[in-house]
């Protein structure tokens, strides 16, 4: 940060924490909404699509990730005068890898869970056939 930056008054930290809060709350409705949502459009997608089935939920997170931008929630972080915070660890999905890899390493047959997938997309692509057994070749659609 520049050294002549100058302190923050009472008056901006109060209304950054006011706004703050604001966009906490806000934050949090859209996270509430994209819950159902992000479901049902890969379940949607999953079932409709077989060549593509995450594009529901993938244009999904797109939307999701142009409102984070939008709500800025910690944009105000670069008010901050002390020695930036560096982070180069691992993130949440790394942890998740890592406890899904050792979950599946203890518990679940490897073969049973091939089995498992076959099944789960065999399923699927039956479903996709029956919903699209009268329409017309829709390989070429863009929606």
């Amino acid at each position: 940060m520049s050294s002549t930056h100058e302190p923050n008054s009472r008056t901006e930290v109060v209304r950054d924490t006011i706004v703050l809060q604001l966009k906490l709350i806000v934050d949090g409705l859209r996270d509430l909404a994209l819950m159902p949502i992000c479901f049902f459009a890969a379940i949607f997608g999953l079932i409709k699509h077989s060549e593509r089935p995450g594009r529901y939920l993938y244009r999904v997170l797109s939307y999701g990730r142009m409102s984070e931008k939008w709500i800025g929630l910690f944009d105000d972080a670069n008010k901050d005068t002390m020695e930036p915070i560096k982070y180069e660890g691992k993130n949440f999905d790394d942890l998740l890898q890592k406890t899904q890899t050792a979950f599946e390493s203890k518990y679940i047959d490897p073969e049973k869970k091939d089995l498992l997938v076959k099944k789960l997309d065999a399923a699927l692509n039956e479903i996709n056939g029956k919903l699209n057994k009268n329409k017309p070749d829709n390989s070429s659609e863009a929606t």
